[in-house]
């Protein structure tokens, strides 16, 4: 059986190492990045089965870390470590597919736990697209579902519905 790889792509040295004893320990491989540069690099090169980003990075913030990694592969895990709370910024992650968020200080049992899970999921097939809207067609899709994603399936399904009924009408 192979080891799955993790890429840790946080600048704080403590924290990383942290991450890098908690995941060896649960057996899986790891390879640290202490820049967003950094980590974006090492994806290129060596790829990853998950990867654990931290949205405040030195030079390159985490979201644009994510838009570059997802551009190589639009479908390996990305689960966002952070203290942020802004919620653009969370809104801008899910648009472009985060599996999943830990807030800091992180609950190692519960990064465990979301690891395996993404590693047990398989990855949807979708993918990534960059739109760039008005902010008016926005704030419309926002009162909808704050998740972009999510308030374009539900326009979606509405229609699909309404398609239906006046197909049975017929």
């Amino acid at each position: 059986m192979s080891e799955h790889c993790i890429l840790v792509i946080e600048d704080q040295e403590d924290l990383a190492e942290l991450y890098e004893t908690t995941l060896r320990g649960a057996g899986y491989g790891v390879r640290l990045a202490m820049t967003g540069e950094e980590g974006v690099g090492e994806f290129k090169a060596h790829s990853a089965d998950v990867v654990l980003l931290d949205m405040t990075l030195p030079e390159m913030n985490g979201a644009e870390v994510l838009k570059q990694i997802r551009e190589i592969n639009a479908s390996v895990p990305v689960i966002i470590i952070t203290g942020e709370t802004h919620a653009g910024l969370r809104q801008q992650c899910e648009r472009l597919g985060v599996q999943d968020y830990l807030p800091k200080p992180v609950n190692y049992d519960a990064m465990l736990t979301t690891i395996k899970l993404a590693l047990d999921t398989p990855p949807e097939e979708s993918e990534v697209i960059m739109l760039r809207l008005p902010k008016s067609l926005l704030a419309e899709l926002s009162e909808i579902e704050p998740n972009l994603e999510s308030a374009i399936i539900t326009l979606l399904e509405e229609r699909r519905r309404k398609g239906k009924r006046a197909k049975d009408k017929g």
